[in-house]
């Protein structure tokens, strides 16, 4: 179901579409948040819900406005995302877990896991990730055009590698977009996700 109702102005789409994920890039500063390094797995899902009006618009009903994938072992940990920005690169980013829920970037976060994936699985994510090193920000949103992609889109793909639809099928059809997209609560309410850590 579509986190947006009948009753939403047409303007709360065009600014999930123009600005979807994007963090607000502003000087907050506030102490990050104590990450429990010993509890994550790579394959993980990382949620965030940015500091921005458009973050809410897109978590209206699910609470995280951009999806990332944690890759790494032992007490080294990536999270990798794409993001729109006005400031560097849209290529995906493959940042720290400190970096990716700064408060600067988030007011609060989630680490999910689909459980049972192994070390195969795992790597086969991973290696995925690191193909996608030259993708750019798809401002489009289309799910057809894989040169180009958005944050749920990376994390779509990069569990499709493995045979897994971390979004049930669920897509959405927004005005302005050509093709329908994925949300962020898509993913968070898959079934088969447990909690490792919130915030």
């Amino acid at each position: 179901m579509s986190i947006f109702t009948l009753n939403k102005s047409c303007i709360l789409f065009i600014l999930l579409l123009i600005t979807s994920c994007r963090s607000d890039g502003n000087d907050y500063v506030a102490t990050p948040p104590e990450i429990p390094i010993y509890n994550l797995r790579s394959g993980d899902i990382a949620f965030r819900l940015g500091r921005t009006l458009e973050s809410r618009v897109i978590a209206t009903e699910g609470g995280y406005s951009h999806v990332g994938i944690i890759i790494g072992k032992d007490s080294t940990f990536q999270v990798v995302h794409i993001e729109p920005s006005r400031d560097d690169s849209e290529l995906t980013k493959y940042e720290s877990l400190e970096r990716f829920f700064h408060p600067q970037n988030a007011t609060s976060g989630a680490v999910m896991r689909i459980e049972g994936l192994n070390s195969e699985q795992q790597a086969i994510v991973e290696n995925y990730l690191f193909s996608c090193n030259n993708i750019s920000f798809d401002h489009e949103y289309k799910l057809s055009d894989t040169t180009q992609m958005y944050c749920t889109e990376l994390a779509f793909r990069a569990f499709s590698e493995i045979g897994i639809d971390i979004t049930d099928g669920t897509r959405h059809r927004v005005p302005l977009a050509q093709e329908e997209v994925i949300l962020p609560t898509d993913i968070f309410r898959n079934d088969r996700l447990v909690e490792i850590w919130r915030y």
